[in-house]
């Protein structure tokens, strides 16, 4: 866009060739030959795509279009007004392109007004449009980080809380588990040691109880 802003600038300033010192089919051969690494006014002006040079990938192709859309210069009414007087141009085969580019110029000085600062500064006020969209961006990317990235990292961290005390909770069980189960064993080891030592000390007793009896048994059959 730069270039053809530098174009376009160089096309208005330019003085007039003065007609008495070439003749016009010369005129038009010298001034197309020293516009061969240029791209003259009229064919910018009739494909604004062309000066794009980087070559994207589709989903940035797709967002450059948008860009474009909104910063496009043949959109605008400079440019509406500039064709209005360079359209019918086209059919004078005689005359070169920059000819024809500042003829319409002056065409539209005159009758509409248009100046080469207007002209310029319609490129300013895309650029400003430009970094609106930019900013309009800028701000949207930072909402949608806030609302699909920060709050979903949000409740990741509180789930990950959640997880980590659950796994706290259940180290805690665990352990409580483990000394109840130790517990456990050992309530059992000494029911069953009581359980061993009172059959043993109940069958001493009844043995005991045994023995004395049949003493007292003799003795009242002794005593009979």
């Amino acid at each position: 866009m730069s270039k053809f802003i530098d174009t376009i600038k160089h096309a208005i300033i330019e003085e007039d060739p003065d007609p008495k010192s070439s003749t016009p089919s010369s005129q038009a051969h010298s001034e197309i030959k020293g516009q061969s690494t240029v791209a003259s006014p009229e064919s910018v002006l009739a494909s604004p795509g062309s000066a794009s040079y980087h070559s994207l990938g589709e989903g940035s192709e797709q967002v450059y279009k948008r860009i474009f859309a909104k910063t496009d210069f043949q959109a605008t009414p400079v440019a509406a007004v500039i064709h209005k007087y360079l359209d019918p141009l086209s059919v004078i085969p005689a005359m070169d392109e920059r000819t024809k580019f500042k003829t319409a110029v002056v065409q539209a000085r005159a009758q509409e007004g248009l100046t080469e600062e207007k002209i310029l500064a319609t490129f300013d006020g895309l650029k400003v449009a430009l970094q609106n969209e930019q900013e309009s961006f800028s701000d949207t990317a930072e909402a949608t980080k806030e609302q699909e990235i920060t709050n979903r990292q949000k409740k990741v961290q509180e789930i990950t809380d959640t997880i980590a005390a659950k796994q706290r909770e259940i180290s805690q069980l665990q352990q409580r588990l483990s000394q109840m189960s130790t517990d456990l064993v050992e309530a059992q080891g000494k029911i069953q040691r009581a359980e061993s030592q009172f059959a043993i000390a109940a069958q001493r007793r009844a043995v005991e109880i045994d023995q004395e009896k049949a003493k007292y048994v003799s003795l009242l059959q002794g005593q009979g």
